[in-house]
């Protein structure tokens, strides 16, 4: 979320303004204490906070963040459901503004897989609130249908960014997109389909807050798909591929395509 200079920015003004600093845990950089807060950044640029109040350093991360963010918004990508066998595909774009970046710093925003349910859930909806964006959830119904068609996961996905990519730029005109890498086709297609945008394409680009907020809120729409398959089945399908064999046995033949992408191969679990 921050590079290099920017920490070491922050933890300047930081010192400056009475906060301490503690010995920092694995693979951190700093942790610092104020008050009744706990900072701990990392070597990735992700921040954590701690403590009983860390509402001050909440608000100095925002303002070294923030200082060189322009009022135009910024576009943020990302996925759920890609690699799983059971449920929908999700894309999500997050569309933010200034004060929506600075909503998704005080929630803290990080990639939803060091989320629990409960925290997606909640922050999505907060997301949500104070964001624009788009959201495509194809169940696998729809999905295996697209399937036959793309005969390529990677390539339906590339259609699906451009069509939600595009619809946010024709509606806000943000001045920059960042997805999360996933084909060595996508950066390519995106800066020869939408020329006068800029584009920055990476891998693990959920350290982006808005690439983050995307991620917590395409995981957020799947968990909601899942539990309504769940409801319809009788059973409570599982998040994560495992026990992948065991659906396929409760799942009727006649319906398995209404709950499982049908081009991926199964192992039997142990």
């Amino acid at each position: 979320m921050l590079d290099r200079e920017n920490i070491e920015l922050l933890v300047k003004k930081l010192k400056e303004k009475g906060a301490k600093e503690e010995k920092s845990p694995p693979h951190a950089l700093y942790r610092l204490r104020k008050d009744k807060g706990i900072l701990t950044i990392y070597k990735t640029g992700n921040v954590v906070f701690g403590g009983k109040d860390p509402s001050f350093l909440k608000e100095e991360v925002a303002k070294v963040y923030l200082q060189n963010v322009t009022a135009t918004t910024k576009v943020g990508c990302d996925e759920a459901g890609k690699g799983e066998f059971v449920g929908p595909l999700v894309v999500a774009c997050v569309c933010a503004d200034k004060n929506c970046l600075r909503k998704l710093l005080d929630l803290g925003v990080k990639d939803s897989k060091a989320l629990s349910r409960e925290k997606i859930l909640k922050i999505a909806e907060e997301i949500k609130k104070y964001c624009r964006g788009r959201v495509k959830v194809i169940m696998p119904f729809q999905y295996n249908k697209l399937y036959e068609k793309y005969k390529n996961l990677n390539r339906l996905l590339e259609d699906i960014y451009v069509e939600l990519i595009g619809s946010l730029l024709e509606k806000y005109s943000p001045q920059e997109v960042v997805v999360d890498k996933f084909s060595s086709r996508i950066e390519p297609l995106l800066k020869e389909k939408f020329k006068n945008t800029s584009f920055k394409v990476v891998p693990k680009a959920e350290k982006d807050p808005v690439v983050a907020a995307a991620s917590i809120v395409a995981k957020a729409e799947r968990l909601k798909a899942m539990e309504k398959l769940s409801k319809e089945l009788g059973i409570e399908l599982p998040e994560g591929n495992i026990q992948n064999d065991k659906v396929l046995k409760v799942v009727p033949e006649k319906l398995i395509d209404k709950f499982v992408k049908l081009h991926f191969k199964i192992k039997e679990s142990k």
